[in-house]
């Protein structure tokens, strides 16, 4: 994986945005007048990609490669989920202006951008990539949901929540262990904070080339989080615990979009073949923002 990468000049920009809140509404008309003031081209994503309602998407949008110099994200860390699966593999770098709660995954607020507008579009913001998981299903070897691409996490976890599910899981064809639990988390390096940190896991530096496999709630205290080479793929069955058992059990993508699980079938986990390209200020460090955001060393 790359470090920080000095951005070129930008000239055309996609914009996207949570429509249903309102602070990013009011951001995106403003983000969008700054750009054009300055001879930039603007055009708005469809509503369906910037909306909350991409939870019911199956068949991703799909922006034409190369169409644009950047894609501008307003909104929390879900709208830039959405926009990340969107541009997936377009080699398009996002920049992240929050206007919801955390905003991990954003590089600047609203007054950051306004300040640091000029420094954006001349190349003054560094680029950094960011590696992506493809989740697919399959059921009797035909895939049945997917490939999806996932910059957070890849969540199967039980649909029953009294009951455990027995999930087994194999690493480059590699029997690693069955997981008894509520469930198991994928996370790449991005998603570390996320989901994957609330499970016990670790931060992992965005950099690294890694994935954190992370129980949730297993039934025992032996079965730890692990980090293992993004390169290899892995593969996570539904299994029964005992023959009469019925287990429940649905995968997440970012937990945006979902499937339901039966028995035996597999969840592929697997690199995505291009990074995901986020712009940040290269004046403030990636530990800035832990220490910032997970408010690090207040008491």
């Amino acid at each position: 994986m790359s470090d920080l990468k000095k951005a070129s000049s930008f000239r055309t920009v996609i914009l996207f945005c949570n429509e249903r809140k309102p602070a990013a509404v009011r951001a995106a008309v403003e983000v969008r007048r700054l750009l054009r003031e300055r001879g930039v081209s603007v055009r708005v994503a469809p509503k369906a990609v910037g909306d909350v309602g991409v939870r019911s998407l199956r068949s991703p949008i799909r922006i034409a490669k190369s169409s644009f110099d950047l894609a501008v994200v307003i909104g929390g860390d879900g709208t830039m989920l959405r926009a990340a699966r969107v541009l997936a593999g377009c080699s398009v770098p996002l920049l992240g202006i929050n206007t919801g709660g955390l905003g991990f995954l954003n590089a600047v607020d609203l007054p950051g951008f306004r300040r640091g507008l000029g420094r954006i579009l001349n190349g003054g913001f560094r680029m950094q990539s960011r590696g992506l998981l493809s989740v697919e299903v399959r059921r009797a070897g035909r895939r049945i949901f997917g490939p999806h691409a996932a910059l957070n996490e890849c969540v199967v976890r039980s649909g029953d929540q009294v009951r455990a599910v027995v999930l087994r899981v194999w690493e480059a064809g590699r029997y690693v262990a069955d997981y008894f639990g509520d469930g198991l988390i994928v996370a790449t390096p991005t998603g570390s904070t996320a989901y994957a940190l609330a499970a016990g896991g670790p931060v992992v530096h965005p950099s690294l080339p890694a994935v954190i496999l992370a129980p949730i709630c297993p039934h025992t205290l032996a079965q730890r989080p692990l980090v293992l080479s993004a390169d290899d793929a892995l593969v996570l069955r539904l299994e029964r615990k005992s023959p009469q058992d019925r287990p429940k059990a649905v995968v997440s993508v970012d937990g945006q979009i979902e499937q339901v699980l039966h028995v035996e079938d597999e969840v592929i986990v697997s690199p995505h073949p291009e990074p995901l390209t986020v712009l940040f200020d290269p004046r403030r460090s990636h530990f800035e923002v832990l220490r910032a955001k997970l408010r690090w060393g207040e008491r």
